[in-house]
C-alpha cells in the first residue's frame, strides 16, 4: 500500500512536470508563429514597396530614376531577406507545433496514468474496507 502510495505521488509529479513542458511549449509555438507571420509581413510589404518605386512614371530626371532603380532594388532584395527568414520562421513554427503535440501527448499519457493509479488505490481501499466489515464466524454461533 505505501509503494503505491509512493507510485501515486510519483505519477502526480509527473504530470504537473508534463503540464508545464506542455505549457512552455504552447508559450514557445506561439511566439514562434508570431514571428513567422511578422517576417512573411514585412517581406510582403517590403516587396510591395519595391515594385512600387520600380513603377514610377513621375521622374523628373537621371538621378532621380537612378535613386528610385536602386531603392527599388535595396528593397526587393530586403524582402527577398525576409521571405527567407519567414520561411525559416514557417519551419521553426512548425517544429514548435510538433513539440507542443507530443508535450501534450506526454501530459495526457502521465493524467492516465495518474487516474488509472488512483482509481486502483481506491479499489484496494474499498475491498479492504470491505473486508473489515464482513461479518466472520457461521450463523449457528
Amino acid at each position: 500500500m505505501k509503494d503505491d502510495r509512493a507510485r501515486l505521488r510519483r505519477a502526480k509529479l509527473i504530470e504537473r512536470v508534463r503540464s508545464v513542458e506542455q505549457r512552455r511549449a504552447a508559450a514557445e509555438a506561439f511566439e514562434a508563429e508570431a514571428r513567422r507571420a511578422k517576417l512573411a509581413g514585412i517581406s510582403e510589404r517590403t516587396l510591395r514597396l519595391g515594385q512600387v518605386y520600380a513603377e514610377r512614371s513621375a521622374i523628373a530626371d537621371g538621378a532621380e530614376l537612378r535613386g528610385a532603380l536602386v531603392l527599388s532594388t535595396q528593397l526587393h532584395a530586403l524582402g527577398l531577406t525576409a521571405a527567407r527568414q519567414a520561411d525559416h520562421a514557417r519551419r521553426e513554427a512548425d517544429a514548435r507545433l510538433a513539440d507542443l503535440a507530443t508535450a501534450d501527448h506526454r501530459h495526457r499519457r502521465a493524467e492516465e496514468e495518474r487516474r488509472g493509479l488512483t482509481k486502483r488505490l481506491r479499489e484496494q481501499e474499498s475491498y479492504r474496507d470491505q473486508a473489515l466489515l464482513r461479518p466472520s464466524g457461521t450463523d449457528l454461533e
